[in-house]
């Protein structure tokens, strides 16, 4: 059966508001039509599904429900059964319900199932009666209830919806249950918590973006940070859990890589990179490609860096920054090529040759005063003379040489992390690779 009601209920009504300081009764506005819980036939085209169906007689129903209560204010029939353990006020729960008076053909209160109504059993205003259903509980139980006025709206009621001393049949469906989480500080090692470091996770990330805002990019980078480490610590209850910490990862590492590329820390800027490309958001998202790019064109991986230059501007072939990116590549590249190291054809095996000489010398000066590089690869096949004198050319520079596996690397600057040195983030990463 489907019908077309006038109005509905948003929530259940607060008894100790109704009591006392009055309650206001609030519109599901979402609630456009209905549907009965076994019929999945749509008439029209706006309707929400919702459970049961209108009771002509309550003294009819009576007799095929078991009493719940000791006084025998709320009574049940099970539909579907359950699972699981039986709640108590440690659980915090997710109910979908509709409520009918007596023979009306109309819902007056409804909550949907894919928006389902979360309790807390131990803090939560819930009618006595309602209460005392919802214990009564099982997961993924369906139950129809009989409540007495007494444990739901009282003899007074609220006219002109609620009339005095007004019985009401609820179906009611236990869609979800959880520990409830603790409150004071996170302990990671509990279930349940990602509700709370949802919550903190989303403020952290405000705050954050408007430490970006003002240019205030350290402090940003430890929100950020911050709000990755809680996430990743935190216990998966599903799948939707899992989905909803996916994107505000891929929003964090974003932001990361933004911010270390406007501090010049490109190695870790290239670390939240990879981050998205486990995340399977880099490839496809240009913003992402546009910031790793920038990070490897600031370590002199020239050609890593124009791979993804060109992918950012094949999917967003008219953002300006990205063309200007590959422009600025390309000059970066030409100021610093490291290849004619290796290219001239009197480079001897063992001797350094003046040629050679002046080409290390035009090149430490060209990095030295290039404000878009960090750091920079030099080409591979160096023999020991050509490397020593590198070193010496750096000292009279005062530029730092290192070698981390198999490159070595022109740095201006080195930053030693907490967690790691730039050592250690360019073997774990492979961030020198010849590509």
């Amino acid at each position: 059966m489907t019908t077309t009601p006038s109005i509905a209920l948003e929530n259940g009504l607060n008894l100790k508001e109704v009591l006392t300081t009055g309650s206001v009764l609030h519109i599901n506005e979402d609630y456009e039509g209905t549907d009965t819980y076994l019929e999945t036939e749509r008439n029209e085209a706006k309707t929400v599904d919702f459970i049961g169906e209108p009771v002509k007689s309550f003294e009819v129903l009576e007799k095929q429900l078991s009493t719940v209560d000791e006084k025998g204010f709320v009574k049940k029939k099970i539909i579907v059964e359950g699972g699981g353990l039986p709640l108590n006020e440690g659980n915090t729960v997710s109910v979908a319900f509709s409520g009918y008076w007596e023979n009306d053909t109309e819902p007056f209160d409804v909550v949907k199932e894919d928006k389902p109504m979360v309790v807390d059993l131990k803090d939560n205003g819930l009618l006595p009666g309602f209460q005392i259903a919802i214990q009564s509980m099982l997961v993924g139980e369906l139950s129809i209830y009989l409540f007495s006025y007494e444990v739901m709206y009282g003899e007074m009621g609220i006219p002109p919806r609620i009339k005095p001393k007004a019985n009401c049949v609820f179906y009611i469906k236990l869609v979800k249950s959880i520990i409830t989480p603790k409150q004071g500080p996170i302990n990671y090692s509990e279930p349940n918590t990602f509700e709370r470091v949802h919550h903190e996770v989303k403020l952290l990330y405000s705050s954050g973006v408007t430490l970006h805002k003002t240019k205030n990019y350290t402090a940003a980078i430890q929100l950020f940070r911050k709000s990755v480490n809680m996430l990743h610590k935190c216990r998966l209850a599903d799948e939707n859990e899992e989905s909803i910490q996916e994107k505000l990862l891929i929003k964090l590492y974003t932001n990361l890589a933004v911010c270390y590329n406007k501090v010049k820390q490109p190695l870790r800027a290239c670390i939240a990179c990879n981050e998205l490309a486990r995340l399977r958001s880099l490839w496809n998202n240009s913003k992402v490609l546009f910031q790793n790019a920038k990070a490897l064109r600031m370590i002199g991986q020239f050609n890593m860096a124009e791979k993804k230059v060109r992918r950012a501007l094949k999917l967003s072939p008219d953002n300006e920054e990205i063309k200007a990116e590959l422009e600025l590549l390309e000059k970066t590249r030409d100021s610093c090529n490291q290849t004619r190291l290796i290219d001239n054809e009197n480079r001897s095996l063992e001797l350094v040759s003046d040629n050679f000489k002046q080409e290390v010398d035009q090149l430490i000066k060209n990095f030295k005063t290039n404000l878009n590089l960090c750091k920079l690869t030099l080409p591979g096949g160096l023999n020991s003379d050509e490397i020593n004198y590198i070193k010496e050319a750096c000292i009279r520079e005062n530029l730092f040489f290192n070698k981390i596996q198999k490159n070595y690397l022109l740095d201006k600057d080195i930053t030693v992390s907490s967690e790691l040195n730039d050592e250690e983030i360019l073997e774990k990463y492979g961030l020198l690779s010849n590509d």
